[in-house]
């Protein structure tokens, strides 16, 4: 069975139819009255944001947030509830039911409707800060309805930008932890029906969206320990790679409880007044996108009389039928379609025709350890918190919250530690055997890395999350890294295993930014050996390749074939000499002055990662292999082909970078350096952004095809050149001194989202103009001396 590439096939066109107590003594959770809070702004609008309580926190983070992203929040919440049929209609382009199909899935799995049943036994932290919150999200409401304030043009006016709730706000959170699992999976969970027998092509079904891509996120992380580090003291590189548009961009903000809390650092939209990435006194934290899995798919034995029943542990169960109303505006008026979603008692139902059917006795649902992970604030808040590697330590294994993430941390006192501290399901003994022993269950997990168990029987059912004891975790006194290859080389000279095999692979390849990480962590550090914060900054943003040190293969081949002409196909032939000479001219970076810098990418994206290396990937040197490429003239065909493909479209071979690629704000193009991942970059950025979910996310053209054989270009190359949609997002880079942290940061695309803004591009301009990394004004006289606004609020809590 295949798994894992998402299409849907099949809804009909409408036609109207009890968390413990935190591990740290808490703040003030309630308001005081008439607690007066502050939100001062910095330096590319870095919001301050100081208060008395949780709760003043909250509201006055939402305050601040809402005014830099007051539509994408509100969009967020309308997705969020599935009401955007309500509002938008059922189809985004004609006939394609995609609000109606949003709207169904996020129903199904309402997580509006856990974060109520939950919410009374949540922490008094969590809840001050989701009512906090929503109440400062709903006072700028009132502003902009009193003409004080006002919304970005894309929602300006909308009848769909309304009030929320502390339940709302929870529920965003748990969406956050979800989104790259079962949220990938709406379409089929909408699909799920037992009369799906049929394959689409014998339905009466006329609508079928194109398979839903992956949604992808990444991120370096390093922390320095005492024995890398220039003055003995810990340091951290934060390096996420996430989409420039949608919701989840990050918000920077430093948020104060004085005597509580004094962090500073980068949010994802909508966390309520905590930091997800960022450093407090001591202490500083960053993370990358795991390679654990956080759902389980369970293979249905059915009853033959019932496709509406399944076996468990010997006896018929009855699935568990809800019906589901969603509101449709039409041309019409309001109408009303009906939906029933399907689950068994451990599992929502899915169905794909090809990968999970519906039919002949067998169905499929799928379990996500996420879906009640109601502990993601409480964690963030107690990192927050938190004055050494060792209370971080002692808070990941007490709130397991953190649903997708690895964590890097290291603290004043040169501690450096490394966890994956994401939820990860807690298969039984009996489940493990049969995942790595089953030939059908062993070769889907070998294959796509996904699990595929039995559901017939409890043990074979999860039974929570993998205690974070059990977890791969590192503590050094050098160095932690990762590039979203799995745990494994966490540290290289201390190769970690014996750990759910949910958690990634060990023993296997690893990509050239994992490669390239490797060798700058060697390099980087200068003569002395040890970092310094200058030297950290130069590595974070270093626009070099993993490939420059292959330029003499290159070199040689187009030596060897001097003088020729080759043909790439039957109409097609290419002089070797004006492509060498301008692939020759390759600085082996991606710099705005770099030339042929695009030759290169386009080179790149067509090899062949294992077969086009002489020295091939071996387990015992995995940081060094593979390398060296082969001398061999399909590697000159290969850069052939991407010179054709340029050319065709208009580009120079030897134009310089920054007539290629850029970042579009508004109407001012931004030139833009970086390489991409597949470029064996670092600090990378790519031109997809599958994670841009909004209703008014961009519509992006298709890539060019290749000149050669009429495919489409993976590098995602157009007309306009690569424009940047993903990628190093909050930029940091944090060290420590005798009086605390020391700490710069950049956030790529800048703070607002509102093009009324001035914080809407001017990050952008100063990397644009690769002007480096600010200091970020975290002690209260560097917030008075950069203070360019200071807002005063005053909550008032019924």
């Amino acid at each position: 069975m295949k798994l894992f590439t998402l299409s849907i096939a099949g809804l009909a066109i409408f036609t109207g139819s009890a968390q413990a107590a935190p591990l740290f003594p808490p703040a003030l959770t309630h308001a005081h009255s008439n607690e007066a809070v502050s939100v001062t702004r910095t330096q590319f609008g870095i919001a301050h944001v100081k208060a008395q309580s949780l709760y003043g926190l909250g509201y006055g983070n939402a305050y601040a947030q809402v005014q830099d992203h007051g539509c994408l929040l509100a969009d967020g919440y309308l997705r969020l509830r599935g009401e955007r049929a309500q509002y938008l209609g059922a189809h985004r382009h004609e006939g394609d039911n995609h609000y109606l199909i949003s709207d169904i899935g996020y129903r199904i799995l309402d997580l509006p409707g856990r974060a109520a049943q939950q919410y009374s036994s949540l922490s008094a932290s969590t809840r001050a800060l989701a009512e906090g919150f929503a109440a400062g999200y709903n006072h700028y409401l009132e502003e902009v309805a009193a003409g004080n304030e006002q919304l970005g043009e894309i929602c300006r006016d909308a009848p769909w930008v309304k009030p929320i709730t502390a339940q709302d706000v929870i529920a965003n959170v748990l969406l956050m932890g979800v989104q790259g699992s079962v949220g990938r999976l709406l379409p089929q969970l909408v699909q799920a029906r037992p009369d799906n027998g049929a394959t689409p092509a014998q339905q009466d079904r006329t609508m079928a969206l194109t398979p839903a891509e992956q949604l992808t996120q990444g991120s370096n992380g390093w922390a320095i320990g005492k024995t890398l580090s220039h003055n003995g003291r810990g340091m951290v590189l934060a390096n996420p790679h996430f989409p420039f548009n949608g919701n989840f961009r990050f918000w920077t903000h430093h948020a104060t409880v004085p005597g509580e809390l004094d962090v500073m650092g980068a949010s994802v939209l909508g966390m309520p007044g905590v930091v997800n990435i960022g450093f407090n006194r001591n202490l500083a934290w960053t993370h990358t996108y795991s390679t654990a899995l956080h759902h389980v798919f369970y293979e249905l034995t059915l009853d033959p009389d019932n496709p509406r029943r399944y076996r468990y542990e010997g006896q018929w169960h009855t699935m568990r039928e809800r019906e589901i109303q969603v509101a449709v505006k039409t041309a019409t008026g309001m109408q009303t379609h009906t939906h029933m979603a399907y689950a068994t008692h451990f599992g929502l139902m899915l169905e794909d025709a090809e990968r999970f059917p519906w039919q002949d006795g067998v169905a499929y649902a799928v379990s996500d350890v996420n879906l009640d992970n109601f502990s993601a604030i409480d964690h963030w808040l107690s990192y927050n918190r938190a004055e050494s590697v060792a209370r971080l330590r002692a808070a990941s294994r007490r709130f397991n919250g953190l649903s997708f993430n690895n964590t890097l941390a290291a603290d004043k006192y040169g501690n450096a530690f490394y966890t994956d501290d994401s939820n990860v399901p807690n298969l039984s003994a009996a489940a493990l055997s049969w995942l790595q022993t089953n030939p059908k269950s062993a070769a889907i997990f070998a294959a796509t890395g996904q699990v595929v168990l039995p559901g017939d029987r409890e043990e074979m059912i999860f039974d929570g999350a993998v205690e974070l004891a059990e977890a791969p975790s590192l503590s050094r006194r050098d160095y932690v890294q990762n590039s979203n290859d799995s745990f494994w080389l966490s540290n290289a000279s201390q190769p970690l295993r014996d750990v759910s095999p949910l958690y990634g692979q060990v023993d296997v390849q690893q990509s050239e930014r994992s490669r390239y990480a490797y060798a700058l962590l060697r390099s980087g550090s200068g003569r002395d050996g040890r970092f310094s914060l200058d030297e950290l900054e130069h590595i974070l943003l270093g626009n070099g390749s993993y490939f420059a040190s292959e330029r003499g293969v290159i070199a040689g081949l187009c030596q060897q074939y001097a003088g020729q002409r080759w043909a790439l196909n039957d109409q097609l032939e290419v002089d070797v000499d004006p492509v060498c000479g301008a692939f020759a001219q390759w600085d082996g970076r991606f710099d705005l002055t770099s030339k042929a810098a695009h030759l290169a990418r386009e080179f790149f994206r067509v090899l062949d990662k294992h077969e086009d290396f002489a020295v091939p990937f071996d387990p015992r040197l995995p940081t060094t292999t593979p390398h060296t490429l082969k001398s061999d003239p399909d590697l000159l065909r290969k850069l052939l082909r991407a010179a054709a493909d340029l050319a065709h479209y208009g580009f120079a071979l030897d134009a310089p970078f920054a007539e290629i690629q850029y970042l579009q704000k508004g109407t001012e193009r931004l030139s833009w350096a970086g390489p991409e991942h597949q470029s064996g970059g670092f600090n990378v950025f790519a031109t997809h952004n599958t994670m841009d979910l909004t209703s008014f996310a961009a519509e992006a053209s298709p890539p060019l095809t290749s000149v050669v054989d009429g495919r489409p270009l993976w590098s995602g190359l157009r007309e306009e050149g690569y424009g940047v949609n993903f990628g190093s997002s909050w930029m940091m880079v944090v060290g420590f001194d005798d009086n605390g942290p020391v700490a710069r940061g950049l956030l790529s695309y800048s703070q607002s989202a509102n093009r009324d803004s001035e914080h809407f591009s001017d990050s952008s301009r100063h990397y644009s103009a690769q002007r480096g990394l600010v200091e970020l004004p975290f002690y209260p006289w560097q917030v008075s001396i950069n203070k360019l606004s200071s807002t005063k609020l005053i909550v008032k809590k019924d």
